[in-house]
């Protein structure tokens, strides 16, 4: 459950974009930027993985339990606080034009002058957070935040010779992304040190959405599909609005673009309501038992959708799509619709099996 974190960033970047007058191009391109940056942070999961490696050394005992016990210890402690956002986009922005060629303006001297404006705060900030996370929390910390901004940095360059867009705006859609990324996480686990390493703990236990263990893995799941369906939302508006100009587009169109995308192979995932007497109850300690089978399964049936219209099975949807061409998206949507149906189907099953009124014993 990692996904949603991209999905938010680039629909609040890249329709925030579009608000602000930018051109549908643009705002995809920015609104691509944030979910980069939304990924970024959880890279510290290598090397949480390094750290329960040398723990299972030590005797610790392999298990998804035992993993996230050790890992939580590391994992999102030193990439995901604000403070250490606010760092990381100023690297992503002064990563984008050290190459001069990322300045829209086209001339070295402009260039120069925003990675002016971009390394000043960097060059300050950046070593304070290091040395505090060396004072507050260890080396190791220290470490990580040094090589994480460092990351950064080269994230920034690659996108900047990529993109061509101005930094200013790079720079704020990265925030979006670093900003945002951390909030995703107050539903698993322990919530990351928000004001990590300057503040103390603000929000020390995570939101529970439900008593019931099992409900509760499937709120986080419905939290993270809402924030996939705007994503797909928004990059199918935008589409929309760079494929038929503003003025001409009609009402709704967007939501007739995804109806024109979804498959009805997607009632497929209706079958998941077996998985309520197939498979061991999932909760959020064993949240594996919902993610490699429900993601396997919307995975599949989107495949199996986007092939059929490829091979001109699905003659009636769009030919053209801003998430990759019209099988491309007609796979997105219709495995996220899958999920979608899927994880109803398993909710309303294990309610009606719960109060009795279906006869079937829970797995």
């Amino acid at each position: 459950m990692f996904v949603g974190h991209e999905f938010l960033a680039f629909a609040l970047a890249g329709w925030g974009a579009s608000r602000l007058g930018g051109a549908p191009d643009t705002a995809l391109r920015l609104g691509a930027v944030a979910a980069l940056a939304a990924l970024l942070p959880d890279l510290d999961v290598l090397y949480a993985a390094v750290t329960y490696a040398a723990a299972v050394a030590g005797g610790t005992p392999l298990g998804w339990e035992a993993f996230w016990g050790v890992a939580n210890g590391v994992h999102r402690v030193v990439t995901h606080p604000l403070p250490v956002g606010v760092a990381a986009a100023f690297a992503f922005g002064l990563g984008a034009v050290v190459d001069a060629r990322a300045s829209t303006s086209g001339s070295a001297s402009g260039s120069l002058g925003v990675i002016g404006v971009a390394a000043l705060p960097t060059a300050l900030y950046a070593p304070v957070l290091v040395l505090s996370f060396r004072t507050a929390v260890g080396a190791a910390a220290a470490i990580v935040a040094g090589a994480f901004l460092a990351v950064v940095a080269v994230a920034g360059v690659v996108v900047g010779r990529r993109l061509r867009l101005p930094t200013t705006a790079v720079t704020a859609a990265a925030a979006v992304g670093f900003l945002t990324h951390p909030f995703g996480d107050v539903f698993l686990a322990a919530p990351p040190p928000l004001l990590s390493p300057f503040g103390p703990p603000v929000l020390t236990e995570r939101v529970a959405l439900a008593a019931d263990p099992t409900l509760e893995i499937f709120g986080v799941l419905f939290v993270e599909l809402a924030a996939v369906w705007l994503g797909v939302l928004v990059a199918l508006d935008l589409g929309r609005a760079e494929a038929v100009p503003r003025p001409q587009t009609p009402r709704f169109a967007m939501l007739r673009r995804l109806r024109d995308s979804l498959d009805r192979r997607a009632g497929v995932g209706f079958a998941y309501a077996v998985a309520v007497v197939a498979l061991p109850r999932p909760t959020v300690v064993d949240a594996h038992i919902l993610g490699f089978t429900i993601v396997p399964l919307a995975v599949v049936v989107g495949l199996w959708a986007s092939l059929r219209h490829r091979e001109g099975g699905l003659r009636s949807l769009p030919s053209t799509s801003p998430l990759g061409g019209g099988a491309v998206t007609v796979g997105i949507v219709t495995g996220v619709a899958t999920l979608t149906l899927a994880a109803i189907a398993y909710v309303v099953t294990y309610e009606l099996s719960a109060v009795g009124v279906l006869p079937v014993a829970l797995g």
